[in-house]
């Protein structure tokens, strides 16, 4: 049997244990209270674990009306079924607008276990509806705090009527007083700066139409003062009727101005460090070209050394077989004027002369070839000219330039390039490449060794150029290898020592061949560079100068 605590307001007994005889056939387990007059019925009250009033219309001292006033100002919300043998229409009609739930006439009391069992369920969900909505008010004070305390304002928009609440953390954002605000959506509008508003209202008519799950905008808004703020809407509808059209929007709003200041800032202060940056890159580049022309006035010291060292053997030989053969012919003369020339003498004389004169011809020859390798790694380096160019050409005039060097070094060339791989470039820049690591392997690689090796190779396939250079020097460790190609990094600083040599070679093949480099080395095992090269330098849109 279902429990059931009646609370019976009733002076009629026989009326009372027919009410009672009435609830426990349809199944209640009953526990009845009768009361008849008010005080009893106070006191009844005061201690609330009932379930249902039943009210009888006229007692003496006390009727159906009084007792449901009695109910409502204990503040309790049970089902109140008034119980008559008479009460008229007009009556039954005030007493339920008055808060009663329903009348049963005592000659009909089949109807009262069914009255009893619907407003039984109707006060269940009364009282599950007064829980929810409870919680849902904790919840909302509780996430009001949250959002207060974190300096979020929010505003709530009832969207069918057009109003809207503004939280206090809203209105001090903005600096208007309560009752300075105007809770419409028109009013908020008109304080959105009119070049961002209508895309405010198409984010607004995106979300209402399902196409974004959440709403959220930057924009400015006027505050009190007149002044705009940048601020921050997130939110998003949080009720539908049941043709989809939004009923409520829930948003947070938060005060961006500063934000938006540092960012300012940092735009500002990005944007002049580019200029800086970029005054710095222009002045880094000239610098570079500085140092780039020279090393190249150094590359034409040593060429104007290995000139001047190369010339001097075959013009000394020159200047001896040409004294030689001035003495044997003033010898022959003087002979011939005093009738003392033999043809035994005439023909050792002339012997002589043709052997000085094929020692002349010889070193002319020696020292014109000279001249013109000379006379061309000269013009590649100072006018750094586009031409095309045979490669093993242009690497043994280098060669011949450093002969010298490379003698003093006791540095022996092996040159593997076969003729014919010809190239669409710059000449002047690849003898000053071949320069600066040939002096590299002398100056690091041999330092303090008795000699050594290079081997130069190269080939051709697909329009590329391998060129392979390796030695037989000391090596470089691991752990620097990657900083050989830095500007300035040397191991010999203050002993001659610039640490340009490689830094300007691996610049010269990426920015004016375009090509790659790689190196490979290991302490004891020498160094070998890989260059890799268009056969044809890709045009720029500034070449060098020509």
């Amino acid at each position: 049997m279902t429990p059931l605590a009646v609370l019976l307001v009733e002076d009629c007994d026989s009326d009372a244990d027919l009410i009672e005889r009435c609830l426990r056939k349809a199944g209640y387990d009953v526990a009845l209270d009768r009361v008849e007059t008010a005080a009893e019925l106070h006191a009844a009250l005061a201690a609330p674990h009932w379930d249902i009033v039943l009210s009888d219309h006229n007692l003496p001292d006390l009727n159906a009306s009084v007792a449901l006033a009695h109910l409502h100002a204990a503040g309790l919300d049970l089902p109140f079924i008034v119980v008559s043998n008479t009460i008229g229409e007009e009556t039954a009609v005030a007493l339920m607008r008055a808060g009663a739930h329903d009348y049963v006439m005592k000659g009909d009391l089949a109807r009262l276990a069914p009255a009893i069992a619907r407003e039984l369920k109707e006060a269940q969900r009364r009282q599950q509806h007064r829980a929810a909505a409870q919680a849902l008010r904790a919840a909302e004070e509780r996430w009001n705090f949250a959002l207060e305390g974190a300096g979020y304002g929010v505003w709530d928009w009832d969207i069918p009527n057009g109003q809207v609440l503004f939280s206090p953390c809203w209105r001090t954002i903005h600096g208007y007083a309560e009752h300075e605000v105007v809770p419409t959506a028109t009013w908020r509008d008109s304080l959105v700066h009119p070049d961002d508003l209508p895309r405010l209202q198409a984010a607004l008519r995106e979300h209402f139409s399902g196409a974004s799950r959440r709403y959220k905008e930057e924009y400015r808004t006027r505050g009190r003062d007149g002044s705009w703020k940048w601020v921050l809407d997130n939110g998003t509808i949080v009720s539908r009727d049941g043709a989809g059209q939004p009923l409520r929007m829930i948003c947070t709003h938060i005060d961006l101005t500063e934000r938006k200041r540092i960012e300012e800032a940092l735009r500002e202060l990005n944007e002049q460090l580019e200029n800086r940056v970029e005054a710095r890159t222009r002045e880094l580049r000239l610098a570079m070209d500085q140092i780039v022309e020279s090393e190249k006035l150094a590359s034409l010291g040593v060429l104007v050394a290995g000139v001047s060292h190369e010339l001097n053997t075959p013009i000394g030989n020159m200047v001896l077989a040409a004294t030689s053969l001035a003495d044997k012919l003033a010898e022959l003369c003087g002979a011939a004027e005093h009738n003392g020339l033999t043809r035994s003498g005439l023909l050792q004389g002339l012997h002589e002369c043709l052997s000085a004169s094929d020692i002349i011809a010889r070193n002319g020859h020696r020292s014109n070839e000279l001249i013109e390798s000379f006379k061309r790694v000269s013009v590649d380096q100072t006018s750094q000219r586009r031409r095309n160019f045979d490669l093993r050409t242009t690497v043994q005039d280098s060669l011949t330039a450093l002969g010298a060097r490379l003698r003093r070094a006791k540095a022996a060339v092996e040159l593997g390039i076969p003729e014919g791989i010809m190239m669409d470039s710059y000449p002047g820049h690849l003898e000053q490449i071949i320069n600066n690591i040939v002096m590299n392997s002398i100056t690091h690689g041999f330092d303090g060794k008795a000699g050594g090796r290079i081997v130069i190779e190269a080939s051709s396939i697909d329009g590329m150029v391998e060129l392979h250079y390796r030695d037989d020097g000391h090596g470089i460790p691991a752990d620097v290898q990657h900083r050989v190609f830095e500007p300035f990094y040397t191991t010999r600083l203050g002993k001659g020592g610039s640490g340009l040599g490689l830094s300007i070679v691996n610049n010269l093949v990426q920015a004016i061949f375009k090509g790659q480099l790689r190196l490979d080395s290991a302490p004891g095992q020498g160094v070998r560079l890989h260059f890799t090269l268009p056969a044809v330098t890709p045009h720029t849109v500034q070449e060098p100068d020509q």
